[in-house]
């Protein structure tokens, strides 16, 4: 055998064979990743830097976009509405998913049946769910106000006054998440020992103790994983509030990926638009940090 043939069958090992046929193997979903979302995200902060309008050529502008996005009072608007969104629709979706969590937990009948039917809205397409909904919430006829009047209350304009639409928006996005929370932290209660109730309930432990010594630190990952993919996804709020009011009544409900969609799509400001995008990611990295930072002093990962 040449010492070129020696060479040739080394390199071709079973180990390297493998390795190539695997690249190979994710190389379609690499390429989408590349092409789809770094490429983008790479030229979103270029453009950020850039006065582009689609039309003409992109013109080098520094950090006038960013001056643009800061020096103006639409940066305080959005993130107020924003951070409202949030405050009413993350606690309120971890809330009663548990409360659901709690109850589909229980040995009764047909249990499967109230889970399908609870998590239902959750894979319901959010449009089918904001139009529904926005009947419910109609001053006139919807069936809020309905109940309102046969208890001798005045209507709500729930979509139609400011300080309403935003909460309005968000309790339909905690009617639309409980589920998908019930679900996952369903599964969180079955991870528990039975055994640590069995030594509580010997200890004299009465229901209310073994859910806040047992039930809810053995829960802390799940919550933890919930709070920090919940912040993420509801600082990006968006269909919801444009379907329901269109960000109106005035600045109420329009949210910090609308002034993007709008200072884009609207206005052709695409620089601009890109600078609040980079703003929002920078809020959202350091929220995200800072959760991860307090996790060691809530949340309990021991078995």
């Amino acid at each position: 055998m040449s010492v070129n043939q020696a060479q040739k069958k080394n390199f071709w090992t079973l180990e390297r064979r493998n390795s190539i046929i695997g690249f190979l193997m994710v190389s379609p979903i690499l390429i989408g990743i590349l092409i789809f979302f770094v490429v983008p995200v790479i030229f979103s902060l270029y453009i950020s830097f850039h006065e582009w309008d689609m039309l003409h050529e992109p013109s080098f502008i520094g950090i006038e976009n960013y001056k643009t996005v800061f020096g103006g009072e639409m940066l305080g608007i959005i993130f107020k509405n924003t951070f409202v969104y949030c405050i009413i629709a993350i606690p309120g979706a971890i809330f009663f998913g548990l409360l659901l969590a709690l109850a589909m937990n229980a040995k009764i009948r047909g249990v499967a049946l109230y889970r399908s039917a609870f998590f239902m809205p959750n894979i319901t397409t959010t449009v089918a769910v904001c139009i529904v909904w926005s009947w419910l919430y109609n001053k006139d006829y919807g069936l809020f106000n309905n109940i309102l009047t046969m208890v001798g209350l005045e209507p709500i304009g729930w979509l139609t006054t400011q300080a309403w639409a935003m909460p309005s928006v968000a309790i339909m996005t905690v009617w639309q998440a409980m589920g998908y929370d019930m679900i996952l932290l369903t599964a969180g209660l079955k991870g528990i020992d039975e055994t640590y109730y069995e030594a509580a309930m010997i200890d004299g432990a009465n229901g209310w103790q073994r859910f806040r010594k047992i039930t809810l630190p053995m829960l802390t990952p799940t919550l933890f994983f919930l709070l920090v993919t919940h912040c993420i996804s509801y600082m990006q709020m968006f269909d919801a509030a444009f379907i329901m009011t269109e960000g109106g009544p005035g600045y109420a409900t329009r949210s910090i990926v609308m002034q993007i969609y709008n200072t884009a799509f609207e206005y052709f400001r695409m620089g601009e638009a890109a600078a609040y995008a980079w703003v929002l990611f920078a809020v959202v990295f350091v929220i995200t940090i800072f959760q991860f930072q307090l996790q060691d002093k809530w949340v309990n990962y021991d078995v």
